[in-house]
């Protein structure tokens, strides 16, 4: 199987080509989808680099040198993890991607840890940031390995100081309110949002104060609504996921597509 791969289903929405290099992720959210699409029920109990991932990403980069579509980091996984530091896997892979002038972005729940790689990146190039919530304590009891969210507001900040582009994936939205005022306190920020309705809520345990479980379509058609128009007050650019547009028939919303460079 290819290390740099097309994706498929919902991932297609967010990027043409991804690279997945470790295997694992200690982040722990609860909403995860990997191990049971992977069919991995030890995928948050382990972490590990893919064997001869490097040379891989080195051989297959060679045929796609030049391209405009930028390559996404990562899918299944976080590219900015607890082995990152030692490993320095995802600070390999940029500077191959950068020498063969193929444009990526990075998204992940690290934090400021991404920092160490910023010098890497080009004009055509992007970090994004998985924002869930705002409340930390709520934050640490969802997502218990990742960032907080102060943290990954301070990356895309940092990103943005040394004009880098700056997205934010509000996917899962798990409580409107704080998806809307993440919005609103990241905008000066932040170019772009990817936004998409909670798609696994069987995953969250029972009891877990995660309005989003019991949103109705009423709900979603609402949420969807004010986000649209929030970006547009701000004069940021999104892309409506169709998980959360399928609840929005009638509502107009304008999707802008930034997947290749030229999008």
């Amino acid at each position: 199987m290819s290390i740099i791969y097309e994706p498929r289903g919902r991932a297609a929405e967010y990027a043409h080509l991804a690279i997945n290099h470790y295997k694992g992720c200690t982040h722990g959210c609860l909403y995860c989808y990997c191990p049971k699409i992977m069919r991995d029920p030890a995928f948050h109990r382990h972490l590990e680099a893919k064997e001869n991932v490097i040379k891989a990403v080195r051989k297959e980069a060679a045929f796609i040198a030049g391209t405009n579509r930028r390559v996404l980091l990562s899918f299944a996984g976080d590219p900015y993890n607890g082995l990152e530091p030692d490993f320095r896997l995802t600070e390999q892979i940029l500077k191959i991607l950068r020498a063969m002038d193929i444009p990526f972005q990075i998204l992940t729940k690290g934090g400021l840890l991404a920092a160490a790689d910023f010098g890497l990146y080009g004009p055509k190039d992007a970090f994004a940031a998985t924002m869930t919530l705002l409340d930390a304590g709520l934050s640490k009891r969802i997502e218990p390995g990742a960032a907080l969210p102060a943290e990954r507001t301070a990356a895309l900040k940092e990103a943005y100081i040394r004009d880098i582009k700056t997205w934010v994936s509000l996917e899962p939205v798990l409580d409107g309110e704080q998806a809307l005022e993440i919005i609103r306190q990241t905008a000066p920020i932040v170019a772009h949002y990817k936004i998409g309705a909670l798609n696994h809520a069987e995953l969250l345990p029972e009891g877990c104060d995660i309005p989003a479980k019991n949103y109705s379509a009423a709900d979603w058609r609402r949420f969807g609504a004010e986000a649209a128009r929030l970006c547009e007050r701000y004069g940021r650019t999104y892309w409506v996921k169709q998980s959360l547009a399928k609840f929005m028939d009638g509502i107009s919303f304008y999707n802008t597509d930034t997947r290749t460079v030229d999008g």
